[in-house]
């Protein structure tokens, strides 16, 4: 009974200076925290600040120390009000400004901030206390809801979106890591730790798989799979449709190629006399040949196969951005073991995938535009001769006639 007479005499004693710290503390993220700070606030402070003075307590340690590690805790995020470079300098410094405004006198307390990244099971008690009280929240039911509130914070910080599936892979590998270093901390925390982990791999995994369809299209009825079929299936009809204007190019030319060439020269003699005594009549055969011979040369070159080649050396292939690894002409330069684990990768990244498939896709639609702008010559070629050739006839025809 006297015992417990004491620790009540005691604890107005003990919580006066806690209670400054905490109005302290209040204040000063009330007034100079930026509004992006969800999960470094206020409410995080008097958390720590809260779990270090009930773990301090379990471990044993005397009034005192466990009313310093409350008000270390109430501090140690107090440092992000200037943002997330030198936080715990500026954390110790609030706490010397508010010692020298309340009369406090700080002991180890202050240093004790800085201590609890780098704490391990043999650092001083009251630094494994407040290390376990600061990472506290690895270890509760609401452990969701803090991670989304950090997940956010973070993302406003940088001022960009955060890759959820990176984040997520982040935080669970410091889940899985994480070890308590009190023996109070392990015994309330460590369980609900655990059940988080697993939590957090299935999540992330959902994660994945969201990101996976959202970026693929897939939430909008495969979308992006359909455009890309759509797409090469289009540049493989256009590439069959001048294929075969190509050919008929060939043929038409060829033929008119054969017929001039074979009754010229199987009627040379008839025609001798009339050629010599009008000499311009060669210039419709003469331009009849040539255009032929030109729209046949150019269609040929359209109808060749053609191989897009990248002049990359071997062992930087696979890192490279500008070839498509998809295409034989690109991946017949790798051992074939190679090519077969760079699929297996390609499987798994989606993002690598549609890069390659987007890479394939334009270095067919360059072959492409070369083929067709062949083509085009080609036919302007037989065009022009044609109708050439078919003037400069009428022209010859009519000044022999009058």
């Amino acid at each position: 009974m006297v015992e417990a007479e004491n620790n009540k005499e005691d604890k107005p004693e003990e919580c006066k200076a806690l209670q400054s710290a905490c109005a302290y503390v209040k204040r000063r993220f009330h007034e100079d925290l930026a509004p992006i700070y969800l999960f470094h606030n206020f409410t995080y402070s008097s958390e720590i600040s809260e779990k270090a003075i009930e773990i301090g307590k379990k471990e044993g340690l005397n009034p005192k120390e466990v009313e310093r590690l409350g008000i270390a805790g109430l501090f140690y995020p107090l440092g992000y009000i200037g943002g997330y470079k030198e936080v715990w300098a500026r954390s110790e410094a609030e706490m010397i400004t508010w010692a020298g405004l309340s009369n406090y006198k700080l002991a180890d307390e202050k240093k004790w901030i800085s201590a609890v990244q780098a704490a391990t099971k043999e650092s001083p008690l009251p630094v494994r206390v407040l290390h376990d009280a600061v990472w506290s929240w690895l270890g509760q039911k609401r452990y969701d809801r803090q991670y989304d509130l950090l997940r956010m914070e973070r993302g406003a910080y940088e001022g960009k979106a955060i890759d959820p599936v990176a984040f997520g892979l982040e935080i669970q590998e410091t889940l899985l890591h994480f070890q308590y270093l009190t023996g109070a901390g392990r015994e309330e925390f460590d369980e609900r730790r655990c059940k988080n982990v697993a939590n957090q791999y299935s999540n992330n995994y959902k994660t994945t798989q969201d990101e996976m369809k959202a970026r693929t299209g897939k939430n909008f009825g495969r979308g992006i799979d359909t455009m890309y079929r759509t797409s090469f299936r289009n540049h493989i009809t256009l590439s069959k449709i001048a294929d075969g204007k190509a050919n008929m190019m060939i043929s038409i030319n060829t033929i008119i190629l054969s017929i001039v060439i074979t009754v010229s020269g199987a009627s040379l003699s008839f025609f001798e006399e009339t050629f010599f005594e009008n000499p311009e009549l060669l210039i419709p055969i003469i331009s009849l040949l040539l255009s032929s011979l030109i729209a046949v040369v150019f269609a040929v070159f359209s109808a060749r196969p053609s191989v897009t080649e990248y002049r990359i050396k071997k062992d930087k292939l696979i890192k490279s951005k500008e070839a498509s690894l998809l295409y034989f002409g690109n991946f017949l330069k790798l051992e074939k073991d190679e090519f077969i684990e760079y699929m297996a990768t390609m499987k798994l990244d989606q993002n690598s995938l549609y890069d390659d498939l987007a890479r394939d896709l334009y270095d067919l639609g360059a072959v492409m535009h070369k083929k067709y702008l062949l083509l085009t010559i080609s036919y302007n070629t037989f065009v022009g001769g044609l109708a050439l050739a078919v003037l400069s006839f009428l022209v010859v025809y009519l000044m022999n006639i009058l």
